[in-house]
């Protein structure tokens, strides 16, 4: 019960249109903002295709619409079913509590509901494979990305529910929208800062010598090539795959291979093999300097499956 005298504040029951909108956005930005950092850390990694022209601009139109349409349907759905939700309830406390509905109190429900589903989760995640007490730290890591994830936009949209003054719902809104815009350019700046000084690097084919390529490759399931130092190449068990991707066979084969500069973006060699029949086209060089690979590319050209050799030695 409350003091004798006190009047708990009544948590507004209006104004879920304005929450729903600025959570919509809010989530919608934190989206477009992950997918960027992901989408930073990646260069880091191997990755193939894209050699400019016409192919790449297409390309990159392509993602950044799929990223507007993703980061919408995220921002609608991740508004209708976590942050309205919790607004609403974190007012329920507070008419329950008799407590003032604050931004505190809107925190604190966050922390509670995300440290439970944290604890469901996990719990349904380790049984399938608990390999020790350091597993135990899927719990508070997850508590910890679930309160990371919804609690900005949640107070911000408890805050555009709450309107204090006439138009402060429109300028939570354009709060949001501009804040979530310099975030997007200082993680684009960090990033370009990042790669630009050398503390990450963005990915690069290795750039191998005809000597670096003597010794045998394989695919970790019989198949190998073996390239000489005279230009002689030996196929034994090489996959061969159809048009599906699904492998059609093995070949065995000698022949010539030649390891050549090529002027495309991502490839800055080109590896030809002839006289293998099957085997006399496209090849490329991947991996990293310290662990190069061979590959070629199978089933559809937008597939992104590739057939791979490693080198053994």
């Amino acid at each position: 019960m409350p003091p004798q005298g006190f009047m708990p504040v009544r948590p507004p029951d209006g104004g879920n249109a304005a929450v729903f909108t600025v959570g919509a956005v809010a989530i919608g930005a934190e989206a477009v903002i992950a997918a960027l950092v992901g989408i930073l850390y990646s260069l880091q990694f191997e990755s193939h295709g894209g050699e400019g022209g016409l192919g790449w601009l297409f390309g990159a139109v392509f993602a950044l619409v799929l990223l507007a349409v993703i980061s919408t349907i995220a921002g609608l759905v991740g508004s209708a079913t976590a942050v309205l939700p919790l607004v609403l309830l974190g007012r329920a406390v507070a008419r329950r509590t008799g407590r003032r509905d604050s931004w505190r109190l809107t925190l604190a429900t966050v922390a509670v509901v995300a440290v439970a589903l944290a604890l469901l989760i996990g719990s349904c995640i380790l049984p399938a494979g608990f390999d020790g007490p350091g597993d135990l730290l899927v719990y508070p890591v997850l508590a910890l990305g679930l309160i990371i994830g919804s609690a900005p936009a949640t107070l911000y949209a408890r805050a555009a529910g709450n309107p204090g003054k006439p138009g402060a719902r429109w300028r939570v809104l354009g709060s949001v929208a501009l804040g979530g815009l310099g975030l997007l350019a200082v993680t684009l700046a960090a990033g370009a800062a990042a790669y630009g000084s050398g503390i990450l690097k963005i990915y690069e084919p290795p750039r191998l010598t005809e000597a670096d390529m003597v010794g045998t490759w394989t695919d970790g399931d019989g198949g190998s090539l073996r390239f000489e130092a005279d230009g002689t190449v030996t196929a034994k068990g090489v996959n061969e795959h159809g048009a599906t991707g699904e492998r059609s066979g093995a070949r065995d084969c000698t022949g010539k291979w030649q390891l050549a500069e090529n002027e495309g973006v991502d490839r800055p060699y080109e590896l030809g093999i002839a006289d293998c029949e099957g085997l006399s086209f496209g090849w490329d060089i991947g991996g990293t300097e310290e662990h190069p690979t061979v590959f070629t590319w199978i089933g559809e050209p937008d597939s992104g499956e590739r057939y791979v050799l490693a080198r053994q030695r």
